[in-house]
């Protein structure tokens, strides 16, 4: 697998929907990349995705196994974007056949799987790259810059929240994301996982034990989930998810010793020092869409922008938080 300087890179897509032709539009944009199979089950999904590829879509191979896609295939990469709970089975397939991966959130949805992907991807020497778009946003890139250079001191107090009107696609038969076979869980597992992964990648903070309540609202999965967060360095926090909210929010608030933090979807990044005035860093150049980083780190030009480690960290958190809310109790995260 792999070709020379001057072949392009050879990419199947294993899911053929929204996130796929997302993804799809980014290998479009390059003249070193070209999608050569896709894979999905569902014939309007790949109808879709043909859409996308325009006048290349008669060239690219159509598939409704990806097992069938991988044997057949000459790929040296894959881009992987199908029901959360499939994650596993795709992605460490797609290693073993010597294929760079990108995967879209939640890696997984197990710490145990998590753990087994970045194993090996590394026994392998493959790329292994989750989609977390916010690692190539400069304000959060920036976030993290500022926290690693001491500017609020030490974090002893997070506030994290998250609120969208999207209760509707987890319904009961509403779409794949209301079966929590598929999904492995709601509104947690789905848009909190970049919401978990920006608070642990920003802050570096390592969660000790949790304490979660959730509610379903009548659906099979999480809708309202509240976790109380306990550090390895004594700070505590507390991060709220809901669906059923009029408005989008999105807010990180971090206290520390020397002074404050703010930043979200709608609102600027910010930092106060005690004593200063409040301060709006520019945001950091130099982050790329996940594809563009993904192609770029396989050709060795750039690292990858969000490593399995932190969709091991996110896998760990969630399962401690659905754990607590299960037992009443807290529960520990590791």
């Amino acid at each position: 697998m792999g070709g020379t300087a001057l072949e392009k890179l050879r990419i199947g897509m294993i899911g053929s929907g929204g996130m796929g032709r997302h993804h799809a539009r980014e290998v479009l944009r390059r003249d070193d990349a070209i999608i050569v199979a896709q894979c999905d089950p569902s014939d309007a999904a790949r109808q879709e995705m043909r859409k996308v590829l325009g006048p290349l879509a008669d060239s690219v191979r159509e598939y409704t196994d990806y097992r069938e896609m991988l044997e057949k295939e000459d790929l040296d990469a894959v881009v992987v974007s199908t029901c959360h709970t499939q994650h596993i089975e795709h992605v460490k397939a797609s290693l073993e056949k010597g294929l760079h991966v990108l995967v879209e959130k939640p890696m997984c949805t197990t710490a145990k799987d998590a753990r087994e992907l970045m194993e090996l991807s590394e026994k392998k020497n493959l790329v292994l790259a989750i989609a977390y778009q916010r690692h190539g946003d400069g304000r959060f890139i920036r976030a993290r810059q500022l926290i690693q250079d001491g500017v609020i001191g030490e974090i002893k107090l997070i506030h994290v929240i998250i609120a969208q009107d999207c209760l509707d696609i987890f319904k009961p038969g509403a779409s794949w994301r209301a079966d929590p076979a598929l999904s492995g869980g709601g509104h947690f597992m789905d848009t909190g996982s970049h919401i978990n992964d920006i608070m642990l990648w920003t802050t570096g903070l390592e969660p000790a034990r949790v304490m979660a309540f959730i509610n379903k609202y009548g659906t099979l999965v999480d809708v309202l989930t509240a976790v109380a967060i306990e550090f390895t360095n004594g700070a505590v926090g507390d991060m709220a998810f809901t669906s059923l909210s009029p408005e989008w929010r999105e807010e990180f608030t971090f206290y520390g010793t020397e002074g404050v933090m703010r930043f979200g979807a709608a609102e600027p990044l910010m930092y106060q020092r005690r004593g200063e005035d409040g301060v709006l860093p520019r945001p950091a150049p130099g982050g790329k869409p996940p594809l563009q980083n993904f192609i770029n780190a396989i050709q060795g030009k750039e690292p990858v922008q969000a490593p399995p480690i932190c969709g091991l960290r996110v896998a760990q958190l969630t399962e401690a938080a659905y754990k607590s809310a299960e037992s009443g109790k807290p529960e520990p995260v590791g």
